[in-house]
């Protein structure tokens, strides 16, 4: 095989390989978002990122438009990773223009709570009060035009969803035992309701607590089961809540609470032979609470300890003025 042939041979090899090349490079250059849109008549791509998706009132989300294949002064190709567009005048005659808009507004500064910055970016605003649904669409459009006519353009849409910052965290419990299989001792119903805490929603979406809640355990239905020699019960103190930690889902908007705090697991039981059985606590719940915030949204955790004796707690979550 003589030069040629062995450069003939080669070429698809090498050619492969700077392609390969390149695509990693670009791949590894390319910030972090979501897939490519292409263009209507496919001269371009775009996409739309949001740095935050879910919102307090006040709290501010960044939106950025990022293309590739748009040629401009700073890259005449228009090749290479996805950058902010150039908007404005392009050269040779093109300009690109990007319009926002959001639900129930038009392209113009600070309606809709959205402000247009220098580039292809506007930040929007939560507003004070939280609009029924609590959604906003967000819509973009990239012209791409030479002289007066547009000659491609895309149209991209995302969604921000807006939660209230304070609300208040209602907790009911029932600690029920029934004289039904060999271990129940005797028969009764041990609540705890009423007990409250007011939670707080920042900036960065965690969850702070507003104070320690309690609430007074009560005892009804009480009766002995048959071979037991318990006579007499009675409740001593209750549930606790000493403080809730937590976030919001960025994606979901879903409250994700922990609660630091103790329920009361039995009442105090007094048997024939004078001796007591101590009440017990346990922890409030040993999981994170999930709930979507909403008002009047509720989670209920039935029979936690299992068998004839178990404990029911019921959330509820409502707005705080």
């Amino acid at each position: 095989m003589n030069n040629q042939q062995i450069f003939r041979a080669i070429t698809p090899a090498c050619v492969l390989f700077m392609a390969a090349s390149a695509a990693q490079a670009q791949d590894a250059g390319a910030p972090a978002g979501g897939p490519l849109n292409p263009s209507n008549a496919g001269r371009f791509s775009c996409r739309l990122d949001v740095n935050r998706r879910v919102l307090v009132p006040g709290a501010t989300a960044e939106l950025e438009v990022w293309c590739t294949g748009i040629p401009s002064t700073r890259n005449p190709t228009g090749e290479g990773p996805p950058a902010v567009p150039q908007v404005g005048d392009l050269g040779a005659g093109r300009s690109l223009r990007v319009q926002w808009s959001s639900s129930g507004s038009t392209n113009v500064a600070g309606v809709g709570g959205l402000t247009p910055g220098f580039n292809a970016n506007v930040r929007y605003t939560a507003p004070l009060q939280i609009p029924d649904p609590p959604e906003l669409e967000v819509r973009v459009r990239v012209d791409l035009s030479e002289g007066a006519r547009v000659v491609d353009s895309v149209a991209m849409t995302t969604s921000l969803r807006l939660i209230e910052r304070s609300w208040r965290l209602e907790v009911d419990t029932t600690h029920a035992s029934r004289c039904v299989g060999m271990s129940p001792l005797a028969n009764y119903d041990l609540t705890c309701r009423g007990m409250a805490i007011d939670l707080t929603v920042r900036d960065d979406l965690r969850i702070e607590s507003l104070g320690p809640s309690r609430c007074v355990a009560r005892l009804a239905h009480f009766g002995t089961c048959e071979e037991s020699t318990v006579r007499r019960g009675r409740a001593l103190g209750g549930n606790t809540i000493t403080a809730v930690a937590g976030r919001v889902d960025p994606a979901s908007g879903q409250l994700l609470l922990d609660l630091d705090g103790q329920r009361a697991s039995s009442p105090e039981l007094a048997h024939a032979d004078r001796h007591i059985d101590a009440p017990r606590t346990l922890p409030l719940l040993g999981s994170t609470l999930n709930l979507p915030a909403r008002e009047g949204a509720t989670r209920n955790f039935g029979n936690l300890e299992g068998g004839p004796t178990g404990m029911l707690v019921e959330f509820r979550l409502h707005r705080r003025n």
